[in-house]
Parts: structure tokens; C-alpha cells; sequence
């Protein structure tokens, strides 16, 4: 994948160009205090904590208050590449993305190289399929090189986990909270898009059929903007309308272009970068992309009201309705079928 011709696609690449951002100043609309906060006091506190107390930490960081009120849950919520990027490079036509789960160590014992490469490329979401262009074989470890090597794929990392947390996260946070009760779900804190750091192990604050139980509420969800007057009994457990409101990831592919839809609409860093096409390793011009300030970060939505209009965007992304009996699907109709989401091989 190298520059020198020691990969699968050699030369046709970008020149590196990003930047690191240095003081990262003015780079998200939203803070990150609530993203941080409980974690100071583990890292530099001179006594050590005992496990209860790490056990306490940790908790916090992934589970919400049970007093938090409907304005501020559920919530996802995205940071902006100017965090770490001066630049970024900007696909002009993007194909969709699709998940890819990594194999990580939870917490203490993660890879930390694989970690932050993982959020490096996520970061950089706006690249879409041109991502492996800008990085050299060296800075991306196994397995994302192998990845990488198989061409313009747009992907985005997530760490593999039992519950498949990460991959359905969009999905689970726009969950309203009477819903997540009700099928004995945990109120989690809030969700990233993308992915950019784990801070402990999920798995531990899950039950395990936390999958299972997030079919059944996203369906009980969706359903009446489906069917509106006609209930979820009144069709077989074999009928296409009842599978596709239960197929999670038939529902991924338009949660996601729904949420890069609205992050592409976001202000960006004013860091004067102009909108130039990069050069190829070669010195040709690569007209697919622009280098491009990093756009700001945001909360893609925080409590019901605003979750549930990204609901309803999704549902209208899907395209799905009935006409004459049968299921008739949009754009994601593709991904109808039960699939892991995931690219072969991963």
C-alpha cells in the first residue's frame, strides 16, 4: 500500500498532507467536559483507586443518570476532525460507508497504537472511500491495513464487541427512554458517530442478549411509522413489513446517511484552508476530493424531541412502505436481507 509499491494498490495515493492541530481551539460546537469528566480523578489521583472505585468510574462513564430528564436523553453526539486535523480532504461524491468491527482491548490493556489509529481514520469520515489515500502502511496497524489494501472502501471502525454495541449505536440512541425501560435496556450516556475511543468495557453494562432486546425495541419503535392503525400482531412473524421493522441492520445504511447528511451542514473550523484538489504521489491532480477545513462537531441530537426527528429522517431515508400488500423499499433496499454489515473477511 506504500508509496514504494509494497502493497496491493501502490502509487495511487495522496501525498500526506494533513496537519495535526496543535491547540485545537473553536473545533466543536459542544464541549467536552461530559464526554471527559470522571476520568480526571482516576488518572491522576496519587492514591490508587480501589476496584470498587474503578468499578464506580467506569459506570458513570457509560451509564446516565436515572434522573435525566426527556430534554437531554437519548443523545448522540459527533467531535469535530479540527480537534486533531488543521485539514481534512473532503470526497466530492462519497459512497455510503459501511462497519467494520476491530478486534480491541478493552480499556488498560488495548493496543493503544490500534486505538488511535482507528479514531485517526474515523476522524477523517468526510475522506469516505479516498481514506486510505492519505495514510502510509506505517501508520496504519494490522488488521486496518489489510483493510486498506483492498482498495477505496469506505469503512468505518468500530471495536468488536459481544453486544455489537458500537455498530448499532445510532440505532439504540434514538431510542426514547420509556422504550429502553421497558425492554429491560440500560440508559447509557450517550453514543459517538462515529466511533472515536471506548472508555471501558461496554459488555459489562449490558445484558447478554442486548442485541435481541434492541431488535425488539427498535421495532416496536418504527412500527407506526410503518403501518400507522395497524399493530405489530395483526401481521405474521414471517411477514416481510414485520422483518424489515426487526432487521437492524437493514436500518443502519439510512441512520447513517441521515447523520452525515446533518454533519455535512455544519459550519466549519476557520483555519483558512483552501478548497484546492490534492496532488497524487505521482504529481497528477486528484479532482475526487478538495483539502478542506474540518467541520465543526456537534450534538447530532440530545433528548426525545430531537431524536425523534432524526427518526422520522431515517424512516424517510429507508424509503420503505406498502403498496398493494407488498413491502416496497427505497434507496437501502439492498440491505433488506439479514447481513452482518460488515465487508467479507473482517
Amino acid at each position: 500500500m506504500g508509496t514504494g509499491g509494497t502493497g496491493r494498490y501502490p502509487e495511487t495515493r495522496f501525498l500526506i498532507m494533513q496537519t495535526r492541530n496543535e491547540n485545537a481551539v473553536g473545533c466543536r460546537v459542544v464541549d467536552m467536559t461530559e464526554a471527559t469528566q470522571g476520568s480526571t480523578a482516576a488518572m491522576t489521583d496519587d492514591q490508587k483507586l480501589s476496584e470498587a472505585e474503578i468499578e464506580a468510574v467506569q459506570r458513570d462513564r457509560f451509564l446516565a443518570d436515572p434522573a435525566v430528564p426527556a430534554d437531554q436523553y437519548p443523545r448522540l453526539w459527533n467531535i469535530s476532525a479540527g480537534m486533531v486535523y488543521e485539514r481534512v480532504v473532503r470526497a466530492l461524491e462519497p459512497s455510503p460507508p459501511e462497519y467494520v468491527t476491530i478486534p480491541v482491548l478493552p480499556w488498560a490493556r488495548r493496543d493503544i497504537e490500534l486505538s488511535l489509529a482507528i479514531t485517526d481514520w474515523n476522524l477523517l469520515w468526510e475522506a469516505a472511500q479516498f481514506r486510505r489515500r492519505i495514510f502510509s502502511e506505517e501508520q496504519l496497524p494490522y488488521p486496518l491495513r489489510d483493510i486498506a489494501d483492498r482498495g477505496d472502501v469506505n469503512v468505518v471502525f468500530v471495536p468488536r464487541t459481544a453486544s455489537r454495541y458500537y455498530e448499532y449505536g445510532p440505532l439504540f440512541h434514538l431510542l426514547p427512554r420509556s422504550v429502553i425501560e421497558y425492554y429491560g435496556l440500560p440508559l447509557v450516556r450517550c453514543g459517538q458517530w462515529p466511533y472515536f475511543a471506548q472508555f471501558g468495557d461496554i459488555d459489562r453494562y449490558l445484558p447478554a442478549d442486548f442485541e435481541a432486546r434492541l431488535n425488539r425495541a427498535w421495532a416496536h419503535t418504527v412500527w407506526r411509522h410503518l403501518i400507522s392503525g395497524s399493530p405489530m400482531r395483526a401481521f405474521s412473524e414471517s411477514d416481510p413489513i414485520r422483518l424489515l421493522a426487526h432487521n437492524l441492520d437493514f436500518w443502519l445504511p439510512p441512520v447513517t446517511a441521515v447523520v452525515q447528511d446533518f454533519l455535512r451542514g455544519m459550519p466549519v473550523v476557520d483555519n483558512e484552508v483552501e478548497e484546492t484538489h490534492p496532488h497524487l504521489t505521482d504529481g497528477t491532480v486528484f479532482d475526487s476530493v478538495v483539502n478542506a477545513n474540518p467541520r465543526m462537531g456537534t450534538d447530532l441530537w440530545r433528548g426525545e424531541d430531537e431524536a425523534a426527528a432524526f427518526l422520522q429522517a431515517t424512516v424517510d431515508a429507508a424509503g420503505v412502505h406498502l403498496f398493494e400488500g407488498r413491502v416496497i423499499s427505497g434507496p437501502f433496499g439492498h440491505a433488506a436481507r439479514p447481513r452482518s454489515g460488515m465487508l467479507a473477511g473482517s
